[in-house]
């Protein structure tokens, strides 16, 4: 069972759902990693940009508030710890006064340049530093270091030679000179070295610490991770139950088509919905419809022409053994009785011909180019004597543009003597026939109207049907094999034109034949 849901309708659609699902669901999920990403490292940027900017403020700040390089020294190094940059600040005449990772100066206070300092190449920035309007020099801030470094602990720092001499309350030290700015350097406070006040600062410069933006990125790519496959389960899940609630009707109708083959053929599946799925039920419907009509139709007619043919065959074959058995005569009567019925059995038989030619599209036409007019003319004729011993009235009349079709002589025969005859049968004695002839640019109309009973509305739609009659008490003498007016439909369709009947119960019937004209 697995295996054929998985090779059937739903087993496909819902692999392929998926399909477009995870693909979807993939598509976005790289597309916000590499956007989350570029924002990352655009936003790091800035946190970057903004904290060399506290930083550079904080040297600003503590050098205004002290004076002091010592003062400094400790806000570079809580720099360095709180980022964990390199940071140093160099005076105007390249002399480095503070650095984040070492002491600048030993016991003795001397300074160093850059280049003694910084002996391998480092990626530092250089910043301004504008206190007062005037320049004291560059902060640099490297912030790559490398990994081997680290920045100068408090305690390193409070441990070194410079803070116990600074603490114990060293020699005074002159003025020194750093480029244009003479430093005036005070006794050393006791232990801790930095004052309150550049505690202060560096508390507020570097209150805020930024988030981790990486931790931040990983945070959000995990969630997406999650959504995404708790979206993708769902997802999937959604499109089961839709596919199987959408092809349902699908399998509804793989079991009324099994039935139908199997010979139920009153199958029907319920159609609803205007979507393809109905439409398809809709059609399945009217085909098993269709289908039972042509199989009752079949037996039908299978039927009736037993019954057409047996009738006849029944008359001469007791003919023959009356004749056999000496009780009935030879005589001239009896021959022309039999005679009679033969001649009617050869007509139904070569209808059933010309029916079974005509459903098969094979019926071949013998056309001329000419006028309708003498054709239709001449086969009304041959009624006239039929009709006046019924004092029926059947006339002919021609009207409007001489029309010139290409038609076959003896198919158009058949349909007026078929047409004439039908009128005949149902118009009671006294009555009155009108066949007119009326022709015009596009083709020829042929009326015949009579003024017999009329057929009903239940029994006009069916009157081309084959052995139908609408008047089922009448026998083949009088109502003929119900054949005629289907020859007359599958006829008038062989020379591509169009017949109808219309009528009103008790007033008559009207049959028009429309035959195009030719297109040379």
């Amino acid at each position: 069972m697995p295996l054929r849901w998985f090779f059937g309708l739903q087993g496909r659609l819902t692999l392929g759902f998926a399909l477009v699902l995870a693909l979807s669901i993939t598509a976005v999920s790289a597309y916000s990693a590499y956007a989350t990403r570029i924002e990352t490292e655009r936003f790091a940027a800035e946190i970057e940009l903004a904290r060399a900017e506290r930083a550079e403020q904080l040297v600003k700040d503590t050098f205004e508030a002290n004076e002091d390089w010592d003062e400094v020294q400790y806000a570079v190094q809580q720099v360095g710890n709180l980022f964990g940059w390199r940071v140093a600040f160099e005076t105007g005449d390249g002399i480095i006064v503070a650095d984040s990772h070492e002491l600048v100066r030993d016991a003795q206070g001397l300074f160093e340049t850059f280049a003694e300092r910084f002996n391998t190449p480092t990626q530092f920035t250089k910043r301004p530093v504008v206190v007062n309007g005037e320049l004291i020099g560059y902060m640099l801030v490297d912030e790559r270091p490398s990994r081997k470094e680290r920045p100068l602990s408090m305690r390193e720092f409070y441990s070194s030679p410079l803070a116990h001499l600074l603490s114990e309350g060293g020699p005074e030290r002159g003025p020194e000179r750093m480029g244009d700015r003479s430093i005036q350097k005070p006794p050393p406070p006791p232990t801790p070295i930095a004052s309150e006040t550049t505690e202060t600062l560096v508390a507020e410069v570097l209150e805020y610490v930024d988030p981790p933006l990486s931790n931040l990125q990983s945070s959000f790519q995990r969630s997406l991770l999650v959504a995404g496959i708790a979206a993708g389960i769902a997802g999937l899940l959604i499109v089961m139950l839709l596919t199987r609630q959408a092809l349902a009707p699908v399998r509804s109708l793989t079991a009324a088509a099994s039935n139908l083959g199997a010979g139920d053929l009153s199958q029907r599946v319920p159609a609803s919905g205007t979507d393809d799925i109905g439409n398809l039920a809709k059609t399945f419907n009217t085909m098993a419809s269709d289908l039972e009509l042509a199989v009752d139709q079949r037996r039908q007619l299978t039927a009736d022409v037993a019954h057409e043919l047996r009738t006849p065959l029944t008359n001469i074959q007791g003919y023959l053994e009356a004749i056999k058995d000496g009780v009935v005569n030879a005589d001239e009567e009896t021959i022309n009785t039999l005679h009679t019925q033969t001649i009617h059995l050869a007509n139904l038989i070569e209808d059933l011909r010309i029916l079974a030619i005509a459903d098969a599209g094979a019926l071949a036409l013998n056309k001329s180019h000419g006028s309708l007019t003498p054709v239709i003319e001449d086969s009304v004729t041959h009624f006239k004597q039929r009709a006046r011993e019924r004092n029926i009235d059947l006339n002919f009349s021609t009207g409007g543009a001489e029309a010139v079709i290409d038609f076959d002589e003896t198919r158009i025969r058949q349909i007026v003597s078929n047409l004439v005859e039908n009128a005949l049968t149902h118009t009671p004695n006294n009555g009155q026939i009108d066949v007119a002839l009326v022709g015009d640019g596009n083709g020829v109309a042929l009326s015949i109207t009579d003024s017999g009973t009329g057929i009903s509305e239940t029994d006009l739609p069916r009157i081309f049907d084959q052995f139908y009659r609408a008047d089922q008490s009448r026998n083949r003498a009088t109502g003929g094999a119900g054949l005629g007016l289907t020859i007359v439909k599958r006829l008038v369709e062989a020379h591509g034109g169009e017949i109808s009947a219309k009528s009103d119960p008790g007033q008559g019937t009207t049959f028009r034949v429309f035959l195009p004209t030719s297109r040379i």
